[in-house]
């Protein structure tokens, strides 16, 4: 697989599964050398992997194509807007499109042939992030990670990209609500296809289906510098300074540092996530603020070393047994980019993937159990769950993991005892 950091990669959707993969690969190619001027085709390599398609897998396939040597001129205007697209011809009835943007889900590579897939790893980047490049080392070499280690070291997982636009550069209006809006939606199509490990099924009558599939379909998540409380953004407001109405100011306002939706939103989450396996990453090293220069006419990180999410934001604040907190010598810039496989940060992330992929079917199958199969609970509290219940988060995990690993093990009955002073809270 190559992915030189002298290349500039693509995705081309829209591909016909009448052909078999190779056969595509090969009328790609094609394709794309004949949109190619005669005088660049001595200097232009293209590399091309053709993949299963997240949301129409039976009639549709997509590809990566790498472009080493320089970018064609026919693909120029998408340098100029990353946010486009640009359609071509393959053979006589088919077209296909070009794109820079990977909005949607992407799947890096094929699992292994022939062996079930054991687990589905999803990579959202953040706010004004790329889906591709975010995750791309700066080394010589320009490894993506994602792609470049896990298709060898987690062969069996489906390994996907999601992208959407929260470029701080547009006029969109998107707020965190309506980010999180389209996440669904997008994750409805991929959990439709064929090699979904759990389809969304309603598990509970009260449960709305994709919401409570999706919960129970989770079995762990690795946090990079993500900013539960807000980071700083004195620097990105500056850029709009002059436009007290710009259409980012809102969604700035959201992610800033103390932000009252966010901690409002946290306490929501942590109530969702008591059983599920945390890892949260945090910065060690500062980052440069964003200043304008004058001669370039361009926003660089040239200003004073700024923490863009401090370790209280960065953490959840769970109890040691419930959120695994790990440093990492990197910026906020850096945290997610490995230029090779023996980086720190690189081989803590493998491991607790590998962990993941191990322990998560059993535990993931249990909780989708049909309800025929499964115990009814018993409860002689005389009234409801109270929702303003917060706290205690290491109790309930404990009770929530003992019951599932007993579901696991196909025990008949699973009972935890609580012991302890009544009305002590």
């Amino acid at each position: 697989m190559t992915s030189a950091r002298t290349s500039t990669v693509f995705r081309v959707t829209g591909l016909p599964t009448t052909q078999p993969d190779n056969e595509l690969d090969t009328l790609l190619k094609d394709a794309i050398y004949s949109e190619i001027l005669e005088e660049e085709r001595s200097e232009i390599e293209i590399s091309t992997a053709v993949l299963p398609s997240c949301n129409d897998e039976e009639h549709e396939r997509v590809a990566l194509a790498d472009f080493h040597g320089g970018v064609p001129k026919f693909l120029s205007t998408l340098m100029v807007d990353p946010l486009g697209d640009w359609q071509i011809e393959m053979g006589e009835d088919t077209d296909i499109n070009l794109d820079r943007h990977f909005f949607g889900f992407t799947q890096l590579y094929a699992p292994q042939p022939d062996v079930a897939i054991s687990a589905d790893i999803i990579a959202i980047t953040g706010l004004d992030g790329h889906a591709y490049g975010s995750w791309r080392g700066k080394g010589n070499l320009g490894r993506m990670w994602l792609r470049d280690f896990l298709s060898k070291d987690l062969p069996h997982c489906r390994t996907m990209i999601y992208g959407y636009n929260s470029k701080l550069s547009s006029h969109g209006v998107e707020t965190i609500m309506d980010y999180g809006r389209e996440l669904i939606e997008e994750m409805k199509k991929i959990r439709s296809t064929k090699d979904c490990l759990i389809k969304a099924v309603q598990t509970n009558k009260d449960d709305h289906p994709m919401i409570a599939s999706l919960h129970r379909a989770t079995y762990g998540i690795l946090f990079f510098a993500t900013p539960h409380k807000g980071l700083l953004v004195d620097d990105i407001q500056k850029m709009f300074a002059e436009r007290e109405n710009h259409p980012r100011n809102a969604l700035l306002q959201q992610i800033n540092l103390k932000s009252d939706l966010l901690i409002s939103q946290l306490a929501d989450f942590k109530n969702l996530i008591r059983d599920r396996k945390i890892v949260s990453f945090y910065e060690t090293q500062q980052i440069r603020q964003l200043v304008w220069d004058s001669e370039t006419r361009r926003w660089r990180r040239t200003g004073d070393f700024v923490t863009a999410v401090d370790i209280e934001s960065a953490l959840l604040q769970l109890p040691d047994h419930m959120e695994h907190k790990i440093p990492l010598h990197a910026d906020h810039s850096m945290i997610v980019k490995f230029d090779h496989k023996n980086t720190v940060g690189y081989q803590s992330a493998l491991d607790w993937l590998k962990q993941f992929e191990q322990d998560a079917p059993g535990v993931v199958a249990a909780r989708f159990a049909p309800e025929q199969k499964r115990l009814k609970s018993s409860s002689t509290v005389p009234f409801a769950k109270d929702s303003m219940f917060v706290g205690r988060e290491d109790i309930i995990a404990k009770i929530c993991t003992n019951h599932e690993q007993t579901a696991s093990q196909n025990y008949v009955h699973s009972r935890v005892a609580l012991v302890g002073l009544g009305g002590i809270g």
